[in-house]
């Protein structure tokens, strides 16, 4: 009988965890995001695809934690990096294009970007070993971004076009 009673109580017990455990994880939300994606880049087939993020500006000491993505024309991740940025310190992305359609670099940000005094998204795509003729996309990345400048919504990604910086030759 002492058997039995003991056996029901660890039964009880690891109910009670369970569900205990399944109702912190149901708690638990992903934080809100910021996914800022640059304009598509066409070019020839084979093409090397580079992806960057930076700080540019004066450090304020900060590090933040980015996710780089290189996309095709269809939006298929053909590269993915997670990391630290700091100033002197950029985040970079290496691939190989697959077509000469289009390829966007797309950048999931957390929501307080404060740690960069003024960072950019960078992407530059070119043939062989010759430097890209045209200026490639430089998107300013946000400050900060709290809120869905749409209105909101549930989901926890605010999605931002970017904002491009001209580049001086």
């Amino acid at each position: 009988m002492k058997t039995l009673n003991a056996a029901r109580g660890w039964m009880r017990a690891v109910a009670a965890m369970a569900l205990l455990g399944g109702l912190t994880a149901a708690a638990q939300v992903s934080p809100p995001m910021t996914m800022m994606t640059t304009v598509p880049v066409p070019g020839a087939a084979h093409d090397t695809v580079v992806a960057s993020v930076m700080d540019v500006g004066v450090s304020r000491g900060g590090t933040l934690t980015v996710t780089l993505r290189i996309l095709s024309e269809g939006g298929v991740v053909l590269a993915e990096v997670t990391g630290p940025v700091t100033e002197g310190f950029p985040l970079r992305l290496n691939a190989t294009a697959p077509t000469s359609a289009g390829i966007r670099a797309q950048l999931l940000l957390p929501p307080n970007t404060e740690a960069l005094a003024a960072g950019v998204l960078v992407l530059e795509r070119w043939t062989g070993t010759a430097p890209p003729v045209e200026p490639p996309p430089v998107c300013r990345i946000p400050r900060t971004a709290t809120i869905d400048p749409r209105g909101g919504t549930p989901e926890p990604t605010t999605l931002l076009e970017c904002s491009y910086l001209p580049i001086r030759s």
